[in-house]
């Protein structure tokens, strides 16, 4: 039975006055800005804080920062110092454009920092921090990148936050009693509506129900007495302006940084206000999209990449320099003209499939010259081809003197090795697929300076162009337009299929109709219409990022060139994926007025044709996220592994890439017999999940 019934506390000044504590907005652009952001305390991080996102995927790492809306890619930042960036834009998490995005300037999202302790430092001995200790936050920032350029209304900022913490009243908890137990306790045999029960012994004071209505011995049931008020600190944090930087586009901003692809920032942290150990920093983008005449354009727009995020002690304003060498840009592709092709056009022509050099850029952060060595090493996943190809040593002078690392007039260097192997060719299998790990490090610097660059690359049964990450957004503005990519196999075969990539726009204007074509070869453009799977409009994934599936409903087959692409129906931008940063405009085809052109956008439309008898897309390919967890490290006897990897394989290579180890997964492996140093631990599982990590030796 149910009872109506007051829940009242004599402590109500209590609960007045935590339910007064609320966000306050004030205007961001003021020069103290009040915007108190409620929190729960989290555990603090030390210094040094240091984040350049080259081990993240996707999104932040969450042990730094406490938001994941910024886009965490190698794709958006052009000639980062390292490999991948953060970048900003005017799309959430799931690659939706913010429902508030306005034609003015808005606030888009934010990078915030994990909880920081400003007030004091554990190593080497416990001690207090004060502004004498020189602390320094940097940061290098550029606007546009392969993608769009945010406007001068635009802006990048950056701020401080201190924090109060308080006790904020969650909710009262109830204990539950018998009525025939409470009429004992008072010694009384009725209730009457108004009587008050009050909470029992053990229970906070002064808390106490209120009857609504008669209660008798022969009632039953029970009534809920509250008996203690539940609390949770909370954190309210007052947000300072400290930096900011007007919209402009990547020409502009590079004269103005003498040809610098990035620009450093470097801010001491001086004011005492700062040094507690509830520190936060964090940055944010205004944005602005275009106005609602151009709905269909409504979309990723006002990018900014930010990288090498760095708060430490003893720094000063030129502490520019890092222990690094490192890899930048896109992950180097093996093959000559596509980022994917399909295992089976492959192996009918290898040698025209595969590239001479890989084109990777390696940069050097420190401010000396360094020795470095370099190898690269492709595993087949299940399979028996594996294969290192060691360089010899070379110098690497600073990044800020000389930039990435040039390739020879004649030969190979660590900038553009040799592609050491073709593919293996297997009549058996529909597709096949490498883990390839790049490494290149000084052994001699101390610590030794080490980078890796680790990622999947496979042949399945689709061709790419881009590698997507769609940078900006593609279409024509009238209805009837038609575009077109070409595609080139080298014997019969069929499609069954394509895979196409829209961006999100506001409220998804785009949603339009359009047919998706395929087109004969005609002197090098597009010919006689082959299929035509009509009536469509463009699908979105839940991940950011990913592909939908066109199935058509007959099988078309090919023997030569073809032109695979879409016809619009209605007019207004229909928003395909466009890659920027791979330029592929010799095969990109364009119909506005009647008439084929070759397209003046630089870039790769992202638009895969699916070939062969059965859909199989293959896994994601990129650096593989980990849970396994290495301790300790560095190690002298035993190395202790923590994760779940039944039936896994593990391999152990030095810095040379001399395979030292090799067996089933375990959870202990003996070291003792190795000598000192850096090593790498190669991982597969029974799935074919691939995890690199590194450790050291020391004995």
């Amino acid at each position: 039975m149910n009872f109506k019934v007051f829940a009242l506390a004599l402590a109500f000044g209590l609960f007045a006055l935590h339910a007064s504590a609320q966000e306050i907005l004030t205007n961001y652009r003021t020069t103290t800005e009040k915007a108190p952001v409620k929190r729960g305390v989290a555990e603090a991080r030390f210094l040094p804080f240091f984040d350049d996102f080259s081990h993240s995927d996707l999104y932040p790492d969450s042990t730094k920062w406490t938001d994941n809306n910024v886009l965490v890619n190698d794709g958006f930042p052009l000639c980062p110092p390292n490999r991948n960036g953060a970048t900003f834009d005017v799309l959430d998490a799931n690659g939706k454009v913010y429902s508030y995005a306005i034609s003015n300037a808005f606030v888009a999202e934010y990078l915030t920092s994990a909880r920081i302790r400003l007030d004091s430092i554990m190593e080497p001995e416990p001690r207090a921090l004060t502004p004498a200790d020189s602390i320094y936050l940097s940061f290098y920032y550029q606007p546009q990148g392969n993608g769009n350029a945010p406007e001068a209304q635009d802006s990048l900022v950056l701020q401080f936050g201190t924090t109060t913490e308080h006790q904020e009243f969650l909710f009262l908890d109830y204990q539950n009693y018998n009525i025939s137990d409470i009429f004992a306790e008072m010694q009384v045999d009725t209730l009457f509506p108004g009587d008050t029960v009050w909470a029992s012994v053990g229970c906070q004071p002064g808390l106490f129900t209120i009857i609504t209505d008669t209660l008798t011995p022969m009632t039953q049931g029970s009534i809920a007495v509250p008996c203690d008020s539940v609390f949770t600190t909370v954190a309210d944090t007052t947000w300072y302006h400290i930096w900011s930087v007007p919209g402009q586009c990547l020409d502009t901003f590079m004269a103005h940084n003498g040809g610098q692809y990035y620009e450093q920032v470097m801010i001491p942290i001086l004011d005492t206000k700062y040094f507690q150990d509830n520190f936060y920093f964090r940055f944010y983008n205004y944005a602005s999209i275009v106005n609602s005449t151009l709905p269909n354009n409504r979309s990723n727009e006002d990018n900014w990449n930010i990288d090498f995020v760095y708060l430490n002690i003893n720094r000063s304003a030129t502490d520019i320099d890092y222990p690094m060498l490192t890899f930048s840009g896109r992950r180097p592709s093996f093959f000559n003209r596509y980022q994917s092709i399909p295992y089976r056009q492959y192996r009918i022509n290898p040698n025209s499939a595969v590239r001479e050099n890989l084109d990777i850029d390696i940069a050097n952060l420190d401010g000396i010259d360094h020795e470095a060595y370099y190898y690269y090493k492709v595993d087949q996943i299940g399979g028996n081809q594996h294969y290192t190809r060691t360089l010899d040593p070379v110098t690497i002078h600073p990044y800020r003197e000389a930039g990435f690392l040039s390739c020879p007039e004649y030969g190979e260097s660590p900038a553009c090795p040799y592609v050491g192997e073709l593919f293996t060719l297997n009549m058996w299998y529909d597709s096949v697929s490498y883990q390839v790990s790049h490494y290149v490090y000084d052994s001699t610097a101390n610590p030794p300076m080490v980078d890796s660059m680790v990622y999947r690359m496979g042949m399945y049964n689709y061709y790419a162009y881009d590698d997507g990450i769609p940078e900006l957004g593609y279409g024509l503005s009238n209805p009837g337009g038609k575009f077109a990519v070409k595609f080139d196999i080298s014997e019969y075969d069929t499609i069954q299929g394509v895979q196409l990539l829209f961006n999100h726009t506001l409220n998804d204007a785009n949603n339009k109709y359009f047919d998706i074509v395929v087109w004969k070869d005609e002197n090098g453009k597009p010919g006689d219409e082959i299929y035509r799977l009509s009536g469509r409009r463009p699908e979105w994934q839940e991940q950011i990022y990913r592909f939908s599936y066109y199935k058509f409903d007959e099988t078309v087959a090919l023997a030569s060139a073809f032109y695979i692409g879409i016809e619009q129906m209605e007019g207004g931008l229909i928003n395909i994926g466009f890659d920027t940063s791979i330029d592929n405009s010799q095969y990109n085809f364009v119909n506005a007025n009647g008439s084929w052109q070759q397209s003046s956008k630089r870039g790769s439309l992202m638009i895969r044709p699916v070939v062969g008898a059965s859909y199989y897309i293959g896994l994601d390919e990129q650096e593989s996220a980990t849970s396994l967890r290495l301790y300790p490290n560095p190690v002298n006897q035993v190395l202790h592994l923590e994760g779940d990897f039944e039936k896994a394989q593990i391999s152990i290579y030095d810095l040379t890439g001399r395979k030292v180890y090799q067996g089933e997964y375990q959870h202990e492996i003996s070291v003792s017999s190795l000598n000192d140093g850096l090593y790498f631990i190669h991982v597969i599982t029974a799935e074919g999940q691939v995890i690199n990590q590194k450790f050291i030796i020391r004995k």
